[in-house]
This record gives C-alpha cells, structure tokens and sequence, in this order.
C-alpha cells in the first residue's frame, strides 16, 4: 500500500459560530446536526429551494464551532446562500481559510506516525479524535486514509513524503465521492450525486431548505441519473461535460470529474442514465473504450 501525505488547504472552510449555529444550520442542511457529538464530523450538502445542491462539504463540529470544508470557490456561494436565512438566529458566519492546516495522510507508515501524535486513534469513519491543537478524522477505512488537521499553535511535524493530490481524488472517486465544484453549484440534484446513498442526507431528520423535493424524490421514484465510476482508455485527456453516448449516438450522460491513471488511461465520474452499460463512446474523444467500473 502507498504511504504519502497530501496538502488539502486548497479546500475552503467556512465557519458558522455562535449560540444558534447548531438551530440555524439544522434548518439549513442535509444532514442531522443532533447526531453530533462535541467532537465529530458527517457528509452533508447544501440545497436550494428546488432541491438541487448549491454546495456539498465534510462538516466538522470541534467544541460547539461547525467547520464546512468546502472545494475551493465553492464556500463564498454557501456563504451568501446561509446569510440569507440567518437574519434571525444568533449566528456568525464566515470563510476561514486559514483555520487549520490540512493534511490528506495514508498507509501503514502514515498510521505510526498518527500514532504517536494521537493517544486514540478514531475507529469508524467520520469519527474524530483530539490531541492538543490536532484534530483528526478517520476518511476512508479500506485504505487507512486519514484527514489531520493542525491549529496554529501545533507543533506536530510529519516526515511522511508528499504525495500527489491527484491519487487522493482517485481514492475519493473509488469511495463513490464527487466533491462539488464551483461551476455545478445548483446544476444536479443529491440523487444525481448519490448523495442519497453515501450518507449526505437524513430522512427523517426534518425539515430543511429543499427538503421536500429532496424526500419525494427519495420516496416516490427512482433518480433517472446517477453518478458512476468509468475507466476510459483514450489517445487523449477527457474534459468536463463531454458526453457519454451509445450506439445510435444517443446521449445518455456526461462526465463531471477527471483524474489520470496512466498516459492513456483515465477515472472518471458521470452522471448517467442506467444504459451507461452499454455506452461505447465519448463523445469528442477518439479511439476511447469505457468501463463500468461501479455504480
């Protein structure tokens, strides 16, 4: 197995604060806030009225401050998205950076390093566990990932070798993970995403903004998109949006997220109608060959 490190400050985090912070946000977001702990961490999105995602984050509760660790762009549209349903809580909401210093770290070695900063280790994914100034959180527990995070005044240091960002998003795809971007902000439904089976959203947690469209796509009918991993062997780089399609050149899906295996063999996410088994081509890209990896 790989042992590296990764610098995760390109993600941004946005901070909401204040007596009100766990009220204001339960309204707001997918996930349910009242299964937190003091010391702990979910997946969840954001969603507008119409029920598509404006922002998806990792949301960290450290003491009684929630940290939404967003990609990068991503966090000022959340912001200006939650001002407008705060006027009436105590809460303060802003973008922080600078916060923590962030660290992607996997493997065996990775793990003996973590093992002497930390007294526990956390156990289950999402789990976080504190050391003084250092934070961490159990990300993917097939392949022992880690997310650490330091506050300022840590002075922990971490001789593993810097790896490459772009092998952390290929683990992040393999989990079924797609991170929103900036320009799919409000584009595709927590359906379409998959949200609704990686743990974004709680069904019975009660009402929030977009909710109800949310639900009754959950319980009335099946999402006519997913997200699915392919494998594309290409002469070529995929690009976003190009379109997946079938013999007859129907389009059937398009891709939304790349990352580079090889020098011609390429990962990448889509969002698809069910007859993406039977795509055979990308639209635009030539000489490709595409495999479902997963669905």
């Amino acid at each position: 197995m790989d042992n590296y490190s990764v610098n995760l400050n390109h993600r941004e985090l946005l901070v909401v604060s204040g007596e009100d912070s766990e009220s204001f946000l339960q309204g707001q977001l997918s996930c349910d806030l009242s299964d937190l702990s003091k010391l702990d961490s979910c997946l969840g999105c954001l969603c507008d009225n119409k029920g598509r995602v404006v922002a998806s984050f990792t949301l960290w509760k450290i003491a009684d401050v929630f940290y939404l660790e967003i990609e990068t762009g991503v966090a000022a549209i959340a912001e200006q998205h939650l001002k407008k349903y705060s006027v009436f809580y105590k809460s303060e909401i802003t973008i922080n950076n600078e916060a923590f210093y962030r660290t992607g770290l996997i493997g065996p070695s990775a793990l003996k390093e973590l093992e002497n900063l930390f007294p526990e280790l956390p156990r289950s994914e999402n789990q976080v566990t504190v050391s003084g100034e250092n934070f961490l959180r159990l990300t993917d527990a097939k392949n022992q990932r880690y997310e650490l995070w330091q506050g300022k005044n840590s002075e922990s240091e971490l001789s593993l070798t810097q790896g490459e960002l772009e092998n952390w998003i290929i683990l992040d795809q393999e989990q079924g993970l797609y991170r929103l971007k900036f320009e799919d902000s409000a584009l595709y439904t927590p359906q379409e995403l998959n949200y609704d089976l990686l743990g974004h959203i709680s069904f019975t947690k009660g009402c929030y903004t977009g909710q109800e469209i949310v639900a009754r796509m959950h319980y009335r009918g099946k999402a006519k998109k997913r997200l699915y991993l392919l494998q594309v062997n290409a002469d070529s780089i995929p690009e976003k949006n190009m379109k997946i399609v079938l013999t007859d050149n129907k389009v059937i899906g398009e891709i939304i997220s790349i990352a580079t295996i090889t020098k011609n063999q390429f990962q990448v996410q889509a969002i698809a109608k069910e007859s993406i088994n039977q795509a055979i081509t990308i639209e635009k890209l030539n000489k490709s060959e595409i495999k479902l990896i997963s669905s």
